[in-house]
């Protein structure tokens, strides 16, 4: 399962790399708090509710990858991008403390979308 993490940071890194920074530079703008207090993070179950929730949550902060224009659905699939990125370095902490049974201590419970 660590190795599914690992997999997942190092995918989304590569993206990040790809994406111009003028375009990530919006996903700044909004935040949205997803709270994971109420899932048992160290089951299968849990991971994956929180997983919908910061999809959603991303959808939220950048708006959908459509557009009439192609600079528009660039710039948010950029933002949706660097949101993930951002969003799963979180997601992976908040995991692994609920397999050790502790909250993180340089985390909160909850990820923070942007």
């Amino acid at each position: 399962m660590h190795n599914r993490f690992r997999n997942t940071a190092l995918v989304l890194s590569a993206v990040l790399a790809l994406t111009s920074v003028p375009l990530a530079a919006s996903a700044q703008t909004r935040s949205v708090k997803v709270h994971s207090y109420d899932l048992d993070l160290a089951t299968a179950a849990g991971q994956a509710t929180l997983q919908q929730r910061i999809h959603h949550a991303v959808d939220q902060v950048c708006g959908p990858a459509t557009g009439a224009r192609m600079d528009e659905i660039m710039s948010a699939q950029a933002c949706s991008n660097v949101a993930q990125v951002k969003a799963m370095t979180q997601y992976e902490a908040v995991v692994r403390a609920a397999h050790e049974g502790k909250v993180a201590s340089s985390h909160s419970p909850d990820v923070i979308v942007r």
